[in-house]
Protein backbone atom coordinates (compact mmCIF):
# COMPACT_ATOMS: atom_id res chain seq x y z
CA UNK A 1 0.00 0.00 0.00
CA UNK A 2 1.36 3.42 -1.19
CA UNK A 3 1.61 6.76 0.80
CA UNK A 4 -1.62 7.81 -0.22
CA UNK A 5 -3.40 4.47 0.35
CA UNK A 6 -2.56 4.61 4.06
CA UNK A 7 -3.71 8.52 3.72
CA UNK A 8 -6.69 7.49 2.93
CA UNK A 9 -7.30 4.55 4.81
CA UNK A 10 -6.22 6.70 8.19
CA UNK A 11 -8.54 9.30 6.85
CA UNK A 12 -11.05 6.80 6.90
CA UNK A 13 -10.62 5.76 10.03
CA UNK A 14 -10.28 9.07 11.64
CA UNK A 15 -13.96 10.13 10.06
CA UNK A 16 -15.22 6.80 11.42
CA UNK A 17 -14.01 7.55 15.07
CA UNK A 18 -15.72 11.23 14.91
CA UNK A 19 -18.59 10.03 13.50
CA UNK A 20 -19.06 7.38 16.09
CA UNK A 21 -17.96 9.82 18.79
CA UNK A 22 -20.84 12.65 17.73
CA UNK A 23 -23.77 9.65 17.88
CA UNK A 24 -22.82 7.47 20.88
CA UNK A 25 -24.37 10.52 23.55
CA UNK A 26 -26.77 11.94 21.05
CA UNK A 27 -29.80 9.68 22.01
CA UNK A 28 -30.54 10.21 25.47
CA UNK A 29 -34.57 9.56 25.25
CA UNK A 30 -36.07 6.08 24.89
CA UNK A 31 -35.97 4.89 21.02
CA UNK A 32 -39.48 4.51 20.91
CA UNK A 33 -42.44 6.35 21.62
CA UNK A 34 -43.96 4.31 24.51
CA UNK A 35 -46.91 6.45 26.45
CA UNK A 36 -46.45 5.62 30.27
CA UNK A 37 -49.52 6.18 32.20
CA UNK A 38 -48.94 6.81 35.60
CA UNK A 39 -51.77 6.89 38.27
CA UNK A 40 -52.92 8.92 40.52
CA UNK A 41 -55.81 10.03 43.04
CA UNK A 42 -58.94 12.50 41.84
CA UNK A 43 -58.44 14.81 44.87
CA UNK A 44 -57.93 18.71 45.03
CA UNK A 45 -54.09 18.06 45.15
CA UNK A 46 -53.59 14.81 43.00
CA UNK A 47 -51.30 12.88 44.40
CA UNK A 48 -49.40 9.39 42.78
CA UNK A 49 -51.04 6.46 44.11
CA UNK A 50 -50.47 2.55 43.97
CA UNK A 51 -53.37 0.29 42.57
CA UNK A 52 -53.62 -3.10 44.25
CA UNK A 53 -55.03 -6.32 42.12
CA UNK A 54 -55.28 -4.58 38.91
CA UNK A 55 -55.45 -6.29 35.34
CA UNK A 56 -54.70 -4.43 31.90
CA UNK A 57 -55.46 -5.41 28.63
CA UNK A 58 -55.84 -4.08 25.12
CA UNK A 59 -58.90 -4.65 22.90
CA UNK A 60 -59.20 -4.99 19.76
CA UNK A 61 -55.24 -5.58 19.16
CA UNK A 62 -53.35 -8.58 17.74
CA UNK A 63 -53.69 -11.13 20.82
CA UNK A 64 -55.60 -8.60 22.76
CA UNK A 65 -52.42 -8.29 24.83
CA UNK A 66 -52.75 -8.94 28.47
CA UNK A 67 -50.18 -5.95 30.09
CA UNK A 68 -50.82 -6.47 33.92
CA UNK A 69 -52.31 -9.45 35.14
CA UNK A 70 -54.12 -9.08 38.75
CA UNK A 71 -50.31 -6.99 39.44
CA UNK A 72 -50.87 -5.25 43.32
CA UNK A 73 -49.23 -2.15 44.11
CA UNK A 74 -49.06 -1.08 40.14
CA UNK A 75 -48.28 2.97 40.13
CA UNK A 76 -47.27 3.44 36.58
CA UNK A 77 -48.07 0.98 33.35
CA UNK A 78 -46.79 1.28 29.69
CA UNK A 79 -49.82 1.22 27.16
CA UNK A 80 -47.98 0.81 23.51
CA UNK A 81 -50.73 3.19 20.86
CA UNK A 82 -51.64 1.16 17.55
CA UNK A 83 -49.20 2.98 14.51
CA UNK A 84 -51.52 1.80 12.01
CA UNK A 85 -54.89 2.71 13.33
CA UNK A 86 -55.94 5.99 14.83
CA UNK A 87 -57.32 4.42 18.10
CA UNK A 88 -55.89 1.91 21.19
CA UNK A 89 -58.37 0.95 23.89
CA UNK A 90 -57.59 -0.51 27.02
CA UNK A 91 -59.74 -2.43 29.83
CA UNK A 92 -58.78 -1.71 33.33
CA UNK A 93 -60.22 -4.90 35.77
CA UNK A 94 -60.50 -4.46 39.12
CA UNK A 95 -59.71 -7.85 41.47
CA UNK A 96 -60.33 -6.06 44.88
CA UNK A 97 -62.71 -8.13 46.96
CA UNK A 98 -64.96 -4.63 47.56
CA UNK A 99 -65.17 -4.18 43.69
CA UNK A 100 -64.61 -7.25 41.77
CA UNK A 101 -67.48 -7.16 39.56
CA UNK A 102 -66.54 -6.93 35.68
CA UNK A 103 -69.00 -4.46 35.47
CA UNK A 104 -67.17 -2.11 37.23
CA UNK A 105 -63.96 -2.61 34.78
CA UNK A 106 -63.14 0.94 32.99
CA UNK A 107 -62.37 1.19 29.68
CA UNK A 108 -60.12 4.18 27.90
CA UNK A 109 -59.92 4.83 24.23
CA UNK A 110 -56.76 6.90 23.30
CA UNK A 111 -57.49 8.89 19.90
CA UNK A 112 -54.40 10.72 18.24
CA UNK A 113 -52.94 10.91 14.79
CA UNK A 114 -49.57 8.69 14.58
CA UNK A 115 -46.59 11.02 12.72
CA UNK A 116 -43.43 10.02 11.90
CA UNK A 117 -40.56 12.41 13.52
CA UNK A 118 -36.86 13.10 12.87
CA UNK A 119 -35.45 12.78 16.21
CA UNK A 120 -31.43 13.23 15.36
CA UNK A 121 -28.61 11.53 13.17
CA UNK A 122 -27.93 9.52 16.56
CA UNK A 123 -31.57 8.68 17.14
CA UNK A 124 -33.07 8.25 13.87
CA UNK A 125 -36.92 8.83 13.35
CA UNK A 126 -39.77 7.71 15.50
CA UNK A 127 -43.29 7.87 15.83
CA UNK A 128 -45.07 10.52 17.57
CA UNK A 129 -48.47 10.63 18.87
CA UNK A 130 -50.58 14.20 18.31
CA UNK A 131 -53.65 13.17 21.02
CA UNK A 132 -56.88 14.10 19.47
CA UNK A 133 -59.15 12.82 22.75
CA UNK A 134 -59.70 10.62 25.37
CA UNK A 135 -62.43 8.81 25.71
CA UNK A 136 -63.11 6.62 29.08
CA UNK A 137 -65.95 5.37 31.47
CA UNK A 138 -66.15 6.18 34.90
CA UNK A 139 -66.32 3.46 36.94
CA UNK A 140 -63.29 3.75 39.04
CA UNK A 141 -61.92 6.28 37.05
CA UNK A 142 -62.43 9.68 37.56
CA UNK A 143 -60.46 11.17 34.64
CA UNK A 144 -57.70 10.82 32.19
CA UNK A 145 -55.41 13.11 30.55
CA UNK A 146 -52.40 13.79 28.52
CA UNK A 147 -50.81 16.99 29.91
CA UNK A 148 -48.35 17.60 26.79
CA UNK A 149 -50.85 16.86 24.03
CA UNK A 150 -48.35 15.09 22.65
CA UNK A 151 -46.05 11.64 23.25
CA UNK A 152 -42.82 11.82 22.08
CA UNK A 153 -39.61 9.62 23.17
CA UNK A 154 -39.06 11.07 26.13
CA UNK A 155 -38.62 8.94 29.42
CA UNK A 156 -41.06 10.56 31.18
CA UNK A 157 -45.16 9.56 32.08
CA UNK A 158 -47.08 10.80 29.21
CA UNK A 159 -50.49 9.92 30.35
CA UNK A 160 -52.73 10.46 33.69
CA UNK A 161 -55.06 8.37 34.83
CA UNK A 162 -56.72 10.03 38.00
CA UNK A 163 -58.83 7.15 40.23
CA UNK A 164 -61.72 8.30 42.81
CA UNK A 165 -60.29 7.32 46.14
CA UNK A 166 -62.80 8.40 48.11
CA UNK A 167 -66.37 8.58 47.88
CA UNK A 168 -67.63 12.29 48.38
CA UNK A 169 -70.09 13.45 50.91
CA UNK A 170 -73.04 14.78 50.36
CA UNK A 171 -73.94 18.42 51.33
CA UNK A 172 -76.31 18.33 54.23
CA UNK A 173 -79.67 19.12 52.83
CA UNK A 174 -78.90 17.27 49.46
CA UNK A 175 -81.62 14.36 48.74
Amino acid sequence: MGKTGLTCVLTLFAALLLLEGCTTNDCNDNQNSLPLAGFYSSQAVPQAISVDSISVYGLRAPGDSLLLDSAKNVQEVYLPFRIDEPTTTYVLSYHQKAISDSRLNDTVTFRYRSEPYFVSIGCGAIYRYVMEGIDYTTHIIDSVTCPEGVITNAPMQNLRIYFRVEESEEAPGAQ
